[in-house]
């Protein structure tokens, strides 16, 4: 807490994704309890935060886990050492067995030659005097030969091997990158348009005011159609809390924060103050920190890689105390919305948990029992639903 407390998030390490394990679990209790024991009734949002960034680095420490910087290293694609050997000593036989091809092949070699294959013959214990000095030369020359086979052999499993799991790897990370790989439609060269070429093109979509018609008919037909469902007063409680977290995945990308929902999750003792903080903030917005609304956007392109910046869509990690936020106050907002049946008939695609458009064709069709016969036939369980 000491360490890391009111610190911006661009100073503070990377808290990496964690396998589960007994051991970890375990110290993820013990942080737990201390948690309980530190955070105070009148602890602030911020505070909370520290709390639980604190408590998960100590959970990577005490089991050992590296924790990186927030600024990784590029990753440089490095041969193996044993691969570099190989390849030195594969160059310096390829050398030896020039210079003996060299002098076998000549009737009246150099001196420079004769120094050099007399050099070679001593390393391997070849007398150079004598009437077998050339057949030894030979013999040794063949051998040399195979020795640079067995090793370039050796390379090429490796090879073969690295590509095979490099592969493995973009398919289950992306496909649709490794099939236009196989069709060689990738290029080896990626053109990225610049920070500043991303500012100026979003700038002219995001950065003009716009004024609307606030006195629309539909509008003023919502307003009053919405006097009819007023709205109770929403009581954010601890089992919120735990429902939205249930939902959520454990190492979701984190916003500046660094804190995955993995952690809010098992430091459950915070929760029962998230929600009277998150009570707080339905009356007094001002006391949500600004940082809860600060992510980090990520340009994903959209098709082939290339310098327009038209052809890549933003996407934004928030912080994930913002989403439990967010996703509390909108599972109340789905429980009144389904108490009142609010929600229109033509919008049953857009309601919570919807299975998408099959349902919604099936029950505007006036579905008779032959065609629900032929449905099943058709092994379309979600038929039931009628």
């Amino acid at each position: 807490m000491q360490l890391y407390t009111k610190i911006s998030p661009q100073n503070r390490p990377k808290i990496p994704r964690l396998k589960g394990s007994r051991n970890i679990h375990e110290s993820v209790k013990e942080v737990n309890k201390i948690i309980k024991s530190t955070l105070k009734r009148n602890s602030t949002l911020e505070e909370v935060v520290d709390c639980v960034f604190a408590g998960a680095v100590t959970v990577c420490q005490e089991n050992k886990i590296h924790i990186t910087s927030r600024q990784p290293k590029p990753k440089e694609d490095k041969e193996p050492p044993w691969k570099q050997r190989l390849e030195k000593k594969i160059n310096t036989i390829r050398k030896q067995i020039g210079k003996l091809h060299t002098y076998l092949n000549t009737n009246s070699p150099s001196r420079k030659t004769s120094k050099k294959v007399a050099r070679i013959a001593s390393e391997f214990r070849i007398k150079s005097i004598g009437e077998r000095f050339k057949q030894d030369l030979t013999k040794l020359c063949d051998t040399l030969k195979q020795k640079v086979k067995a090793l370039g052999n050796r390379i090429r499993r490796y090879n073969e091997r690295s590509t095979r799991y490099k592969n493995n790897q973009l398919f289950y990370k992306n496909q649709k990158q490794f099939y236009r790989q196989l069709e060689g439609t990738t290029t080896t060269e990626e053109e990225f348009p610049t920070p500043q070429d991303m500012h100026a093109t979003w700038k002219e979509i995001w950065g003009h005011a716009v004024e609307h018609d606030d006195e629309a008919s539909w509008i003023r037909e919502a307003e009053t159609e919405a006097e009819k469902y007023a709205m109770e007063e929403i009581t954010i409680t601890e089992d919120d809390i735990k429902a939205v977290l249930k939902k959520s995945n454990n190492w979701t990308a984190p916003g500046p924060d660094g804190i995955h929902n993995y952690w809010w999750k098992n430091f459950d003792s915070t929760h029962e103050q998230l929600s009277k903080l998150f009570q707080k903030a339905l009356t007094d917005p001002s006391q949500i920190p600004e940082f809860c609304t600060l992510g980090i956007t990520h340009m994903i392109p959209k098709g082939t890689k290339n310098g327009d910046p038209t052809n890549y869509r933003p996407i934004t990690c928030l912080p994930a105390i913002y989403k439990i936020l967010t996703g509390t106050l909108t599972h109340h907002i789905w429980k009144h919305v389904a108490k009142n049946k609010i929600l229109a008939r033509e919008q049953n695609g857009c309601r919570r948990d919807a299975r998408g458009c099959k349902e919604l064709l099936i029950v505007d069709a006036l579905v008779t029992k032959q065609a629900k016969k032929k449905l099943r036939n058709l092994s379309m369980g979600w038929i039931d639903y009628i």
